[in-house]
């Protein structure tokens, strides 16, 4: 039975148990983007189409005429290395306003997109570091300026965070902060890598908004 080129968008995905917004994210496209290929009233084309001939592991030519390439039963793919997962660059000041649930209307909040192989959430985010606050002199671990952080927004319980590098928002800033989160009896503080800069006592008002899985470095 002949396909459209639609079903076979929605087909594929579908075996290879993605959502549309974890295609659209790989894809770096809004999840509207997918629906609209799914549904037929707009085509995939150019880099686009490329690109998601790669994510679906076929040929464009498969994708376009139902020809060339495809997969010749319904075995699921096993990739031996890890699959890369697109997550969104934000700035430090939409980082706050960034909540539990994605949109394709904030990708115009969007700095650019980069990529990990670490396991994270569709609400996962990521930030540039600025500053030396996190420039360990000493050594390891070191979060020198310029480095990427990959942020999970879902971490369980506050006491896991203890030890961990996290993001978050302190009282009168409109601004995220990376900094290690340290608990000390009652009292929990957000501690800098540089022993020049000084602890943030995180009192009631501050606000956590995710931990560091992974900091991405220029090589």
């Amino acid at each position: 039975m002949k396909t459209e080129m639609n079903d076979r968008i929605r087909q594929r995905r579908t075996q290879l148990e993605l959502t549309q917004l974890q295609l659209a994210k790989q894809l770096g496209v809004s999840r509207v983007s997918v629906t609209k290929w799914e549904n037929g009233s707009v085509k995939p084309a150019g880099e686009n189409l490329h690109q998601l001939a790669l994510a679906l592991s076929c040929s464009p030519e498969w994708i376009l005429y139902g020809t060339g390439d495809q997969v010749k039963d319904d075995t699921k793919l096993k990739p031996v290395s890890p699959p890369l997962t697109s997550v969104p660059v934000i700035s430090s000041v939409q980082a706050g306003a960034w909540t539990d649930s994605y949109a394709a209307a904030r990708l115009s909040d969007v700095i650019r997109w980069c990529s990990t192989t670490v396991k994270v959430s569709d609400d996962s985010f990521a930030l540039d570091v600025r500053g030396e606050s996190m420039t360990n002199p000493n050594g390891y671990p070191s979060i020198p300026e310029g480095s990427t952080v990959i942020v999970e927004p879902h971490y369980g319980s506050f006491d896991d965070l203890n030890g961990k590098i996290v993001v978050a928002i302190t009282d009168g800033s409109s601004e995220a902060t990376v900094k290690r989160l340290v608990m000390d009896g009652p009292y929990r503080y957000l501690m800098p890598l540089n022993p020049l800069f000084k602890p943030i006592q995180c009192d009631n008002t501050c606000r956590i908004l995710g931990k560091v899985v992974q900091v991405l470095q220029e090589v």
